[in-house]
């Protein structure tokens, strides 16, 4: 079954999306942002994962560039997608968790639909989790916007609601649309046959891993029936995708839709002996896959410089050319800048997470090494990781004059943007908060 998918989809989408050098002379290119809340990018197949589950990610990324390393600013939704949005960094927008709850997006920043919409675009936003809903800034400038603050809109039913819109008018300018993708998200529920697909035998039925009273994981011994569904609904959404896409060149938009797909934090499965996300800064969480593939894209084409997400905002109103009158933390990767060595930062825990017994403050990707910054009992600690040898953080080294440096100059940048807190949510949210673990 796994190869039959990886053979539809990987043929389907390369009719798709075989435009990776057409013409923009047509006008402005159509964007769609694809962002799968969740999805690690050592979980997909072009990324060297060793199960074969994203064929029509695979395509895409082959059609088009693919960057080997794009680091989250922040390893939950909130702050990350703040930066996608403003392209600015967790420091500089303020937005996530701070000793007084949760902080929105400003409702001043510029953000992707604004731009956008001043730019002569129709705007679509389709949402998925309550972290992203109007209470928290996100429906600011579409035109067409909603959000299912419960994440349980299945992948299926987005790509029609966008299907949808797209066909509900005639209005010839071009178009924005954000979706955003829960299903890789915890609870671990792809539909069926996703949910035994690379565990047959699969016997369980659960969906969030049980934490003891006393804070530890009951179940380690769960690791694969967790890591089998999440794979499996990476294969559920991959599997929309291509059908979003070979819908997309049915119906004619084939040649003038920028398509660029992300993530916004990754997943970790015992690495660190804990799950989820939100309370570690290691490269599980913040190694996010980053691809663009449409008109004016080179095809076949893997950057290894590391880009950040706040680099996407800029990048695509390049690629749209979009005055830039903004200030921007990010570049546009297409640029002299995007091959640049730069400081890479992330920060924003969504709660107090361990290394060696410290809480991470913050960490900086610079080339190939990586810095941390940690505190225990009010004492900061600085590491280094060589990323090239040391891919999975095990041997921390002494952190050098530059990368203490760096983190401290990003642990020191003021915010730009001071968002107010988020209040008055309603019941529902409030569950939904609770139900995701962020509460």
């Amino acid at each position: 079954m796994q190869r039959i998918l990886s053979t539809v989809f990987s043929f389907a989408l390369i009719l798709t999306l075989s435009c990776g050098k057409a013409s923009t002379s047509i006008g402005r290119p159509n964007v769609i942002l694809i962002i799968i809340d969740t999805l690690r990018a050592d979980h997909l197949s072009c990324y060297g994962y060793q199960r074969e589950i994203s064929p029509s990610l695979d395509s895409l990324a082959a059609t088009g560039t693919r960057w080997e390393n794009c680091q989250a600013q922040a390893p939950w939704t909130l702050p990350s997608t703040a930066s996608i949005f403003t392209g600015l960094n967790a420091r500089q927008h303020g937005s996530g968790r701070r000793l007084d709850g949760d902080h929105r997006l400003h409702s001043e920043v510029p953000v992707i639909p604004t731009i956008f919409s001043d730019a002569g675009y129709r705007t679509c936003g389709i949402f998925n989790v309550v972290l992203l809903n109007e209470n928290h800034g996100f429906a600011r400038g579409f035109d067409y916007y909603s959000c299912d603050d419960l994440g349980a809109r299945r992948a299926a039913i987005s790509v029609d609601e966008f299907l949808r819109w797209l066909e509900s008018g005639s209005d010839e300018r071009p178009f924005l649309a954000v979706l955003h993708f829960f299903d890789v998200h915890e609870p671990y529920d792809p539909p069926s046959p996703y949910d035994k697909l690379y565990f047959p035998d699969d016997t369980l039925e659960v969906s969030y891993w049980e934490i003891t009273e006393s804070g530890w994981i009951a179940h380690p011994e769960h690791l694969e029936h967790f890591l089998s569904r999440y794979d499996g609904g990476i294969t559920w959404v991959d599997t929309q995708l291509g059908r979003l896409f070979s819908e997309l060149r049915f119906r004619g938009y084939e040649d003038n839709t920028i398509i660029m797909v992300t993530a916004d934090h990754g997943e970790e499965f015992l690495e660190w002996g804990w799950v989820g996300h939100g309370g570690h800064l290691y490269q599980e969480l913040v190694h996010v896959p980053l691809m663009v593939s449409g008109p004016g894209i080179p095809s076949g084409e893997v950057i290894t410089e590391t880009a950040a997400l706040f680099d996407i905002l800029p990048t695509l109103i390049s690629i749209c050319s979009i005055e830039d009158t903004f200030h921007f933390e990010g570049v546009d990767l297409f640029s002299s800048d995007g091959r640049n060595p730069r400081a890479i930062p992330s920060s924003q825990l969504s709660y107090r997470g361990q290394m060696f017994g410290e809480t991470p403050l913050a960490a900086v990707v610079y080339g190939r090494m990586k810095g941390l910054v940690t505190r225990k009992v009010g004492i900061d600690s600085y590491y280094m990781f060589d990323l090239l040898n040391d891919p999975h953080e095990q041997a921390p080294l002494e952190s050098d004059s530059l990368m203490t440096e760096l983190l401290d100059y990003y642990r020191a940048t003021p915010m730009l943007w001071d968002p107010p807190g988020v209040h008055d949510l309603d019941s529902s949210s409030t569950r939904a908060l609770e139900d995701l673990g962020y509460i």
